[in-house]
């Protein structure tokens, strides 16, 4: 166990290679749930007391998937978010509602998505204040039309050249239906494609720098920004205050398992089992074929062995897993019907990475005090005043990235030495990485790197490889997204496999914990309420 991971103790069965080579219809599991991120540890929760045997089979030696939190021992009682971290309770309402009865605290996420007034922006060398924006301030070489506050301008695009004939909130069919001034519907348009169309290059390059994510322009649908940036059913509500889980986000899938396995004396999580195979039994079910890992500071990998392989039976599966995961069983139902090959792959998937460090005081304050969140097109692109210890020992998102940026600090995590104070195995952060965070965060923060005091601790985690390939994914242009996630749910109508996973989510939840969730009650409310 990785020092400072906060885990919560479970009742582990482990298989045995032996045991299950050739399993009998008695020794059959009702379900297998493959995944045991938040959407296998809620799925187990929710069918918890219907007398079911239930396991739940997990890749690594952890329960929690992008729900991952960890406590820097040099700053106690400091916790560290490395994938989901906040929520809002009237829009993630089955997120807020679980944490609440299974007993979680919900605390303010004081730092929201950045406070206008308490964020800094540096783009193209130049320091910028929320006042800026819009104006002749901003390095930008814009259209008189375009120079306005970026979110102002996305809208305006958006209402100038789309047929919105409406204010009030848009329904899936209303976004569907709309088309572009020349009649082309949108909803086959990528993201790029309608800037070139209706935007300068400078606008593009502008609303890209200041928006502090790779995904806000690129090759998914442009519907993905009708959604972020106009009222629609389901959004993700951009005035309301975010809250959090007291003791990290990675509480609630870690609470749910727990309460999961002690409902019955039938329900097992396994961990370290990646399956490989689902073959229909002539009798009923699927034997299940999965491969034995192995995890060494926080890296998993197969265990190459001749006995590493088991076999289990199940009625049903449920498969708790990203698109790419699900995407890697070899389950001929899926791979030899053209239709389900296309749906399952509808959507793009965006890594993402964040880095923390740790120091004994706010250096990056001086100088700006007012500021807790930062925007950049550096590499780090954004930051976050994140917390402080007991001890006075401060911490600093230094980075909190997607796109193409994961692979960037993943080649550069690949050199140097872990600095002390660091999280061990796949959370360490490298002396050649501090350095270069630090070299940006001198530029944002206007602070001499010469002037940076040594950092004492720090941690990262990158969400770019199996089984975490992407830490959120978006609908590919001309994709109706209705019509795939009915057929995502149960892809196949004569088998008894569903899918449960945020990659296809409804309502603008693929970034969301909320999407997860939403995918098992559906799942649940059509499939299993009999």
């Amino acid at each position: 166990m990785m020092q400072g991971i906060l885990w919560v103790t479970l009742v582990v069965t482990v298989t045995l290679a032996t045991a299950f080579s050739d399993p009998s219809d008695d020794d059959c599991l009702d379900i297998a749930v493959i995944g045991g991120g938040i959407g296998g540890a809620y799925t187990g929760w929710r069918l918890r007391d219907r007398g079911l045997s239930i396991s739940v089979f997990e890749y690594s030696d952890r329960v929690g998937g992008r729900l991952f939190s960890a406590e820097l021992p040099v700053a106690p009682g400091t916790y560290l978010d490395f994938g989901g971290m906040r929520f809002r309770a009237s829009v993630h309402t089955t997120l807020n509602r679980t944490a609440t009865e299974i007993g979680l605290t919900i605390i303010p996420f004081k730092q929201g998505y950045g406070i206008p007034d308490e964020t800094l922006w540096y783009t193209r060398g130049k320091r910028m204040r929320n006042t800026d924006l819009g104006t002749r301030r901003v390095p930008y070489n814009l259209d008189e039309d375009e120079r306005k506050d970026p979110d102002i301008l996305i809208r305006e695009l958006l209402k100038n050249n789309v047929n919105i004939s409406s204010s009030s909130f848009l329904s899936l069919e209303e976004l569907y239906s709309l088309t572009t001034t020349d009649g082309t519907p949108l909803y086959k348009m990528t993201i790029d494609n309608f800037y070139g169309r209706y935007a300068s290059r400078e606008a593009y390059n502008y609303v890209l720098d200041t928006s502090g994510w790779a995904e806000a322009v690129g090759p998914q649908g442009a519907l993905k920004v009708l959604k972020v940036y106009l009222p629609h059913s389901g959004g993700t509500g951009q005035s309301e205050e975010f809250q959090t889980i007291e003791g990290g986000m990675g509480r609630v899938p870690q609470t749910l398992m727990e309460k999961f396995l002690k409902a019955s004396a039938s329900h097992k999580l396994h961990l370290n089992h990646q399956l490989m195979r689902m073959e229909k039994r002539q009798t009923g079910g699927y034997n299940l074929r999965f491969r034995k890992t192995q995890t060494t500071e926080g890296v998993t990998t197969p265990v190459q062995t001749s006995t590493s392989d088991v076999t289990m039976c199940a009625r049903k599966v449920v498969l708790a897993a990203q698109k790419e995961c699900i995407q890697e069983i070899d389950f001929p139902e899926f791979k030899n019907n053209p239709e389900i090959v296309k749906n399952l792959d509808s959507v793009l998937g965006f890594p993402a990475g964040r880095i923390y460090l740790a120091y004994n005081t706010k250096w990056w304050k001086n100088g700006n005090p007012d500021i807790t969140h930062s925007k950049s097109d550096l590499p780090n692109r954004q930051t976050y005043d994140w917390s402080t210890g007991t001890n006075n020992v401060s911490i600093i998102m230094a980075s909190y990235h997607d796109g193409d940026f994961a692979h960037y600090w993943r080649e550069l995590s690949q050199f140097g030495t872990p600095i002390p104070g660091s999280l061990p195995g796949v959370n360490a952060v490298t002396d050649v990485v501090k350095k270069r965070a630090e070299k940006y965060l001198s530029a944002i923060y206007n602070v001499s790197q010469a002037d940076i005091p040594e950092a004492v601790g720090g941690a990262m985690m990158l969400w770019d490889k199996y089984p975490f390939s992407a830490a959120w994914s978006y609908f590919k242009p001309g994709f109706d997204e209705r019509q795939v996630r009915d057929v995502v749910y149960k892809p196949s109508p004569s088998d008894h496999v569903y899918i449960v996973s945020n990659s296809w989510a409804a309502d603008d939840m693929q970034g969301w914990s909320e999407g997860s969730l939403r995918a098992v009650d559906a799942v649940i409310a059509k499939y299993f309420s009999g």
